[in-house]
Formats: structure tokens, sequence, C-alpha cells
């Protein structure tokens, strides 16, 4: 019988190392839902790739639960990942979804990005026709749930996502960020809430690099920084004290050889890397070298501890919430799948119908 299943890894359960295996990038997402409706007896699919988790949410018959973690680590070309995954079925995976739309699961407890997220996995499904009735109602309640707990709480007060943490952090290493050259790799939304989260801290210099050149000149234009020529990477890296990374590639954008030829240029100078990406846009290797300071999405989990003590009684208002709204949530489910039912055996006693006419 038709049912809802979720499997995933997220930054509760997996490190960036293994997550960035994982990730899907959007222009993939559509590829992916095809295999699983036709590798993993899935009728509807959504994924969620963030640099926090991926998850996919599928309406499935089969009781096989081995089946579509398989297939995901299989179009990974690793089958080991399955491992690593956890997964909820029914109204478990309608509660998880529904925490994680509120921003309850994330590394940033109170995050606004994840509800933005969760829409751009759904649209981006629905466009590759791996979206049906179940789907497109739980999706759209979740988004609705995101909302309404975000309304209703204050649990998005103070500092609720990674970049302005990442700044947070960047203000703990310097102090006053206004002698300080900040350079921004990227010009997606996380970069720009980069951007906007170093430019209120009023830093001396900021840079945004960007391999378009136009995306990149116009967020600076729109936070009043300077672009630069993605050619020109590391002749900013030179002059830098505090970099930034957020892009969306799949390999890394500073390699320690190229870090390293840099630095002669730099007279001892520290230089901090922090790097927000996942897929990671720093090499590791890049720690090690000397006067060179390494921070990825993992490394904040400090100031995300700090951040959730302030906030504790309105995340557990918040939990709450979500929680009921799940409730609510599950009597339609328990229809649906009662609609599903009972089309399944009308399928079945119409095939019996079928077989006896042929048999004749």
């Amino acid at each position: 019988m038709k049912r809802l299943r979720l499997v995933g890894v997220s930054h509760r359960t997996a490190p960036v190392e293994w997550r960035e295996r994982l990730a899907v990038p959007d222009d993939r997402l559509p590829a992916l839902v095809e295999r699983l409706r036709a590798r993993a007896a899935v009728d509807e699919a959504v994924v969620l790739s963030t640099c926090n988790r991926v998850e996919v949410y599928a309406v499935t018959e089969t009781e096989d639960a081995a089946l579509l973690r398989g297939e995901v680590a299989q179009w990974h070309n690793d089958p080991r990942l399955a491992e690593t995954f956890y997964q909820h079925d029914d109204d478990a995976a309608v509660r998880h979804l529904f925490r994680v739309a509120a921003g309850l699961d994330s590394l940033v407890i109170g995050e606004a990005e994840i509800l933005g997220q969760v829409k751009r996995a759904y649209d981006l499904a629905k466009q590759a026709g791996g979206t049906g009735k179940l789907t497109n109602v739980l999706f759209q309640r979740a988004m609705y749930v995101g909302k309404a707990v975000r309304t209703l709480t204050k649990i998005s007060e103070g500092p609720t996502s990674v970049p302005s943490l990442a700044v947070s952090l960047a203000e703990r290493i310097f102090g006053e960020l206004a002698a300080c050259r900040a350079l921004v790799v990227g010009a997606g939304a996380m970069a720009e809430l980069a951007l906007r989260a170093l430019k209120s801290q009023k830093v001396g210099e900021l840079v945004v690099v960007n391999r378009t050149a136009e995306k990149a000149a116009a967020l600076a234009q729109s936070i009043g920084a300077r672009s630069a020529p993605f050619a020109d990477l590391f002749k900013e890296l030179a002059h830098a004290d505090i970099v930034l990374c957020s892009t969306g590639s799949p390999e890394f954008i500073f390699r320690e050889s190229q870090v390293a030829a840099a630095l002669h240029e730099r007279r001892g100078r520290s230089l901090f890397f922090i790097d927000i990406a996942v897929p990671r846009d720093v090499d590791p290797a890049v720690d090690a070298l000397d006067n060179v300071y390494l921070y990825n999405v993992d490394d904040l989990e400090g100031l995300v501890a700090e951040s959730r003590g302030r906030r504790e009684t309105e995340i557990a208002r918040a939990g709450s919430l979500a929680d009921a709204k799940a409730g609510e949530f599950a009597p339609w489910y328990e229809s649906w799948r009662a609609g599903a039912r009972a089309a399944l055996r009308h399928g079945d006693r119409s095939l019996a119908a079928t077989e006896m006419e042929a048999r004749g």
C-alpha cells in the first residue's frame, strides 16, 4: 500500500565530508527524481538538498525499506552511503518535514533560508513531474506551517543564519572589523546574507568575486561593495584578512598549492577562511599552512549552541506548534492512504476481471 517515506542525512547525523558527497545540485535534481520513479518503486518524489541536509520525500508502495536508500546511494556511485541514511515513514515523516520547514531541525534554529529551500525543492520536483496528490498537499502545508511558526513565535529573533554566525565568528577573531578586508566568494542567497552581515558590522573593505561577473557586480552594487573578476581571485586573496566562501562549485575553489603561492605576498599576515559551502570550497589541507586558519560550517557549533541557549523557550513553543500542525494533518493523510488502498483493490478487481475475460 502507498505510504510516505523519507530517507536522508543532516548535520545531526553526518559530518560535512559525507554531506558534500550526497549534495545534489539543482540542475541534477530532475534526473534523480526520474531515476527514483523508474527504479525505486516511487510514484512521487521531492529532493531537498541544502548545505545541512539531503533528504528524499517519496511516495512508495514497497515494503523494502532499503530500496530507496540504495537507489539514492547508487546514484552517487557509492553504495556505502546508504548506511548513513535515517528513515521516517508516514506520520513521522510528516512531522519531520514540518519541523524542517519551521527551522527547528536547522543547524541555526529558526533560520529563514530553509523555508525558501523547501519551496525550491518542491518547485523543482513539480517541474520534473515528480509530485502528485500527496506531495502537492504535504509541501504546501509544510510551507504554511513554516510561516505560521515564525509568525506566532520569536524563534527567528537574533542571528539565525549560517552567514550571520560566520560573521560573528569573524568578530570574535578580529574584534572590530573596521580595519579588515573581507573577500566573499559566491553570489547566491548565502553569499548575499554574508555580505549584508559584514556590511552591518562596518567591515573596512568588502569585495565580491563570482564566476559570473555580472552577478558579482549586481550584488556588490546592491550592497555597496566592490566586485572583482574571478580571474583576479588570488590577487584579491593576497590582500584579504577574511575569506567567506559560499559557491555551488562541485570542486575546490581554493587548493593548498594555490593558497600557499598567495601567502608569499602576505608577509606573514594571518588569513582566515570561513567556508560555509557544501560541497566545500576550500581544500581542508589549507588549514595546515602557516598563518592560515580554516573554519567550515560544522565548526560553528559553539556559536550555534549559544544562539540556541538564548531562545530555548521560544524553540520549545515552536516545536509544540509544528508538532500540533502535524497532528492536524494526520486525518487527511490517513484518508489519502485509504483512498490509495481502495484504488489498489479496485485495480486488483479490474485486473482479475480482465484475466477471466482473457481465459474466456
